[in-house]
């Protein structure tokens, strides 16, 4: 079995495991899915570390014991890869924050969990100790260790700057797909997919959890908020969602479903649509929209 949590008890495996069987609609298979199909053209593209959000200073709840027993009290930090990682290789080992004042922390687990459906390996939570805001904070974190993507490319070495705490959520990556027939394909409960017949899909991933402004679910009306640049031939066009899909599972992956023919090619979020878990509003936000194929 895939490693999912590294430093984490058995038990608290077991009870995650549990709380899905007793979910009557739950999708999460609280285990990273790799898909079947292997993304050809990850294999030229970059292993980068996109994206590094202090997410949480001393603000992970009892609720993340699912996810390491000594979590609550401690920092969280989701950090964002540009292709997907093979889960077996990733370790707590494998990354170092640097604070404010230089000094060096070592991360105590690390998990994919909750992003962990089928092409959305690529957020790493990181859980530890990493300085204080805004006193030191953390600045920067480093892949110390071998942490390979599926299609075989290593991103040790690899260094980001860290989005500071009051800082909302951007934009990290997003890419576009269409449902095929092999497609691990999701109709209903948390994280189902946008309807079979969805022209187009944009998966977006952010750099840390988000929720509306409201606290509950995107949704309907955040529609608008999202726009996409669509080309189809020579004609170029900005469209919105019809709707939101890939949702309430609690992670940082939302799907946008169009129904407008063309390549999406850029995507743009407007300001103050959705909040971080520690309640910080995301600003305007944009990004390029790359093939899934």
């Amino acid at each position: 079995m895939n490693r999912i949590v590294k430093n984490i008890s058995w038990p608290f495996l077991l009870l995650i495991i549990s709380l899905s069987i007793l979910s009557s609609c739950a999708q999460l298979n609280r285990e990273p899915q790799l898909s079947s199909q292997v993304p050809e053209i990850d294999k030229t593209r970059d292993a980068k570390l996109l994206t590094a959000f202090f997410g949480l200073d001393n603000g992970l709840t009892q609720m993340a014991r699912l996810l390491y027993a000594k979590a609550p009290g401690k920092d969280g930090m989701p950090v964002i890869f540009s292709l997907e990682v093979d889960p077996a290789t990733l370790d707590a080992s494998d990354f170092q924050v640097t604070t404010a004042n230089g000094s060096k922390f070592d991360v105590e687990a690390v998990t994919l969990l909750p992003a962990e459906e089928a092409f959305e390996l690529r957020t790493a939570l990181l859980i530890g100790e990493y300085g204080n805001h805004p006193d030191n904070p953390p600045v920067s974190v480093e892949i110390t260790g071998d942490i390979i993507s599926r299609t075989g490319v290593n991103f040790k070495s690899q260094t980001q700057s860290v989005i500071p705490l009051p800082e909302g959520p951007i934009l990290s990556y997003a890419e576009y797909f269409t449902f095929t027939d092999d497609y691990p394909y999701v109709e209903k409960g948390q994280g189902c997919d946008c309807p079979r017949d969805t022209k187009m899909v944009v998966k977006a991933v952010w750099a840390g959890g988000v929720r509306a402004i409201n606290g509950k679910e995107l949704g309907d009306a955040e529609l608008n908020g999202f726009q996409v640049m669509m080309v189809n031939g020579s004609d170029t066009t900005i469209v919105n969602p019809f709707l939101l899909a890939d949702l309430s599972d609690n992670d940082n992956n939302i799907d946008l479903c169009l129904n407008a023919a063309g390549i999406p090619v850029w995507l743009k979020a407007n300001a103050g649509i959705a909040i971080d878990p520690n309640d910080d509003a995301n600003p305007e936000t944009e990004i390029e929209i790359l093939s899934r194929w």
